[in-house]
């Protein structure tokens, strides 16, 4: 595999790159790119689905799968709800506002503040159910939600909706609040 990486990577880079529009370039990398590219490629060879001759073939097939995840990438990156017109730039520290404006309150919790933080926790880790308590514990050692999976016996998607159930709940709890 790193043969491969070395042979196809860096031209497959630049070819990402040159097609990426300069606001997505800030979302997606051209490397990420390539790397969906390859993990696209190696799955499906994997599966029998290439017949290539030679390296040129093996060339046309990298360029084309690199292009559709290029166009993949815009289409969801320029989707209405995650459009690139919707971003607002952080406005630059004028005369007139304060650079503390930007600083955070304070760097530590009071005693106080910890043990409320941990009661209200405890409050609402108590409201879920086991499975979601194994999640949320589970990304608190800050796994990912494809190791969560793994550990947990379940698809990837599980995980995620089980996130979002939660966190609907938070939402519940400090609109209450």
């Amino acid at each position: 595999m790193n043969d491969f990486f070395r042979e196809f990577g860096a031209s497959l880079e630049r070819i990402a790159e040159k097609q990426l529009p300069a606001g997505l370039k800030r979302r997606v990398g051209a490397e990420d790119v390539v790397q969906s590219a390859c993990r696209t490629f190696f799955r499906r060879a994997q599966g029998g689905e290439f017949q290539l001759e030679d390296s040129e073939n093996l060339w046309r097939l990298m360029c084309a799968i690199t292009l559709t995840k290029v166009r993949e990438q815009m289409r969801f990156h320029l989707r209405k709800k995650r459009s690139l017109q919707n971003e607002l730039p952080l406005t630059p520290v004028g005369e007139t506002e304060s650079v503390a404006a930007f600083e955070p309150v304070a760097d530590e919790q009071s005693p106080a503040e910890a043990l409320e933080f941990a009661e209200q926790f405890q409050q609402i880790m108590t409201g879920l159910d086991r499975e979601e308590q194994q999640v949320i514990d589970l990304k608190l050692q800050d796994l990912s939600n494809d190791d969560v999976a793994e550990q947990l016996g379940c698809s990837e998607r599980t995980v995620r909706r089980i996130l979002k159930k939660v966190q609907a709940v938070l939402t519940r709890s400090f609109d209450a609040a």
